[in-house]
C-alpha cells in the first residue's frame, strides 16, 4: 500500500487509515473515487467539506466516519445517490458495499469493527488498482458485492460463549455475498482458532483476500466455458462434491507431500479453496511488494556481496506498471522470493514469528501465474497443459 502526503506546510505523511493530519489537524480522507488519501477543508457556514482549491464541490464525512470514526470516507455531495430505502444515510464507496453491521448496541463490537472496515478497504484497494469489476448489490443486484459482519458469540469473553437465540454464523461466500464473523477481529479468537486449526498465518485482511477470491472466481471464470476448463487444468475439477471434501478434509486431514503442489493445507481441501487461497496469496505478495516500493526499500539477500559494494534497489516493478499486465509474473514472483527474505529477518530481528512462512514452489507459482493471467483477462499466455499440474485429490468424489 502506498502512502500519501498533505497539502500543509509540513507535506505530512498520510497512510491509507488516516482520519486527520498530525500536523495541520485537517480532516483527512478518500473519496468516492477511491484513489488516494488527501486533507479536506470544512466550510464552516455550510457544514460541508471541500478539496484544497475546489471549495465549489461540496463532501461530507461518511456517516460511519462522523458517528462511529470506524473508515474515513468523503462523500462527494454533488455526484452521491441515496439509497430509496434509506435516504437519510451518507454511505462513502466502501461503506456502502455494507449489507449487515454488528449489533452497536453492544459498544465493544464498535472497534472490532474498525478493524474490520481497515482489512475490508485495503482489499478493495487493491482491486480497484487492477481495474477489476468492483460493485455493490445496489449497482450491480445481480453480480454485485456485498458484506454481512455479524457473530453468534459473545464478545465479552472473547467470543467463546454462544449467544442465545442466534444463528450460526460462518465466515464464507455465497453468490457474491461475503460473511465474516465478527469475532475474526477479536485477537484472542482468532489465535485460539488459529492454534486450534494448527495454521501458519491467519489475519482479518486474509479472510477478505481469500472470500474474495471466491468471488472473483465467479465473475472471472464461471460463466466462461473456455477459461472453466483451463482453470480445472491447473486446479482440478471445481465441480467435485464440496461437502463431501469439506467432511474428508476435517477428517483425515492433508496429504503429507501438500506442501509440493499447494500453497497451504486448506488449498489441498477442493479445487474451489485452492483457487481462493492462491487468490489472496497474489494479493498479498502484490500489495506488500507495492509498499516495499513506496518505501524505496533497498537490500540484497546475498551473502556475497562485498561491505563496499553499493547495494542496488530491489528489482521491483516500475509503479506505474506495477498493477499492469505488462508487468512480468516472473519478475514478481523473483522479487517477491527475495524480498519475503528479508521481510522475515525483519520479524526476526523483533523476536516475531515470519510474516510470510510460505514456500512457492514452482507448482504453486504456476498457479499464481494462473490469477495474475487471469486478472488481466490474458489467459490464452497460459498454456493448455502446464508442466506442473495439480494432482487431483478428489476423484471419488460425486455429484
Amino acid at each position: 500500500m502506498k502512502t500519501f502526503n498533505c497539502s500543509c506546510k509540513d507535506n505530512q505523511i498520510l497512510f491509507f487509515e488516516s482520519s486527520s493530519c498530525i500536523a495541520c489537524h485537517r480532516t483527512v480522507g478518500i473519496d468516492d473515487n477511491f484513489e488516494k488519501v488527501e486533507p479536506f477543508n470544512l466550510n464552516k457556514e455550510t457544514g460541508f467539506y471541500y478539496k484544497d482549491g475546489k471549495p465549489e464541490v461540496r463532501y461530507q464525512k461518511c456517516d460511519n466516519h462522523a458517528e462511529y470514526k470506524v473508515c474515513n470516507g468523503m462523500v462527494n455531495m454533488e455526484t452521491f445517490e441515496p439509497d430509496e430505502e434509506n435516504e437519510d444515510e451518507v454511505l462513502c464507496f466502501a461503506c456502502r458495499f455494507n449489507e449487515t453491521i454488528p449489533d452497536l448496541t453492544v459498544v465493544e463490537h464498535i472497534p472490532l469493527w474498525k478493524k474490520m472496515e481497515t482489512a475490508k478497504r485495503r482489499a478493495l484497494y487493491t482491486l480497484k488498482e487492477f481495474c477489476l469489476p468492483l460493485h455493490n448489490t445496489h449497482e450491480d443486484p445481480d453480480n454485485g458485492l456485498s458484506f454481512d459482519f455479524t457473530t453468534d458469540r459473545d464478545v465479552k469473553d472473547h467470543f467463546a460463549t454462544k449467544l442465545e437465540d442466534s444463528e450460526t454464523v460462518f465466515t464464507g461466500h455465497d453468490c457474491g455475498h461475503i460473511t465474516i464473523n465478527l469475532a475474526e477481529a477479536n485477537e484472542v479468537a482468532r489465535s485460539h482458532t488459529k492454534l486450534a486449526m494448527g495454521e501458519q498465518y491467519r489475519t482479518l485482511l486474509g479472510h477478505f483476500r481469500h472470500e474474495l477470491g471466491h468471488y472473483y472466481f465467479n465473475i472471472l471464470i464461471l460463466g466462461f466455458p473456455k477459461k472453466h476448463a483451463l482453470c480445472k487444468e491447473y486446479f482440478g475439477d471445481d465441480e467435485l462434491d464440496y461437502q463431501a471434501a469439506l467432511d474428508r478434509h476435517y477428517k483425515e486431514g492433508s496429504p503429507k507431500d501438500w506442501s509440493k503442489e499447494f500453497i497451504s493445507e486448506y488449498a489441498t481441501m477442493h479445487p474451489y479453496e485452492d483457487w481462493a487461497e492462491t487468490w489472496a496469496h497474489y494479493m498479498h505478495i502484490m500489495d506488500t511488494l507495492e509498499t516495499a516500493k513506496n518505501f524505496s526499500i533497498t537490500g540484497s539477500t546475498s551473502a556475497n556481496k562485498e561491505e563496499t559494494e553499493e547495494v542496488e534497489d530491489l528489482n521491483l516493478p516500475q509503479d506505474e506498471y506495477f498493477f499492469s499486465a505488462q508487468t512480468s509474473i516472473k519478475s514478481i514472483l523473483d522479487t517477491w522470493i527475495d524480498f519475503s527474505v528479508i521481510l522475515n529477518s525483519l520479524n526476526r530481528s523483533m523476536g516475531m514469528n515470519d510474516a510470510y512462512p510460505f514456500v512457492l514452489t514452482e507448482p504453486v507459482r504456476t498457479k499464481l501465474s494462473f490469477i495474475h493471467h487471469a486478472i488481466h483477462d490474458r489467459l490464452d499466455q497460459m498454456p493448455s497443459k502446464p508442466k506442473y499440474k495439480a494432482k487431483n485429490k478428489h476423484k471419488k468424489c460425486k455429484h
